[in-house]
């Protein structure tokens, strides 16, 4: 549960470097902030090397919440879970997803650029990244990951 709490602050975090965008948005609802402007952060140890920036919404509240995760090439997710659906869009790279409690090649689709593919609620799923990665996703918060078998957590290894 820490884990996960901690995961939630580092995606409120994100948002929270946005917020002057969203503040400049408030005053003009039509402005769309350049791709090239977005402020990354750093998702932390429970997804290594990988980067996310909130665009919409608070990762921390319930609420619509939409973000952009980005994942260096062969990153391996292991199986896990978020609370709420996930609609996600490939916008860079591809996406090989699977559905179960344990990673299988075997079991992995590619979702190439411009792909879409929606994850129900509670459903574990494992992925991994071909080329550089980013992909869009839109979900309710509050956020949260967690990992179906804790060892495969990459924050709690050593």
């Amino acid at each position: 549960m820490m884990t996960s709490t901690l995961h939630c602050l580092r995606y409120a975090m994100a948002g929270a470097l946005t917020s002057v965008a969203f503040s400049a948005m408030a005053a003009n609802p039509l402005m769309v902030p350049d791709p090239a402007s977005l402020q990354w952060a750093d998702t932390g140890p429970q997804f290594p090397d990988t980067q996310v920036v909130v665009l919409d919404g608070d990762g921390g509240k319930r609420g619509p919440v939409t973000l952009r995760f980005r994942c260096p090439d062969r990153l391996k997710i292991q199986a896990h879970t978020h609370p709420g659906a996930e609609r996600v869009t490939v916008l860079q790279g591809a996406m090989r997803i699977g559905l179960g409690k344990k990673y299988d090649d075997a079991g992995l689709t590619e979702i190439k650029t411009g792909g879409h593919f929606v994850l129900p609620a509670k459903a574990p799923h494992y992925a991994e990244c071909i080329g550089d990665t980013i992909i869009e996703i839109h979900t309710d918060g509050p956020l949260g990951t967690t990992y179906v078998n804790a060892a495969d957590d990459p924050s709690k290894k050593k």
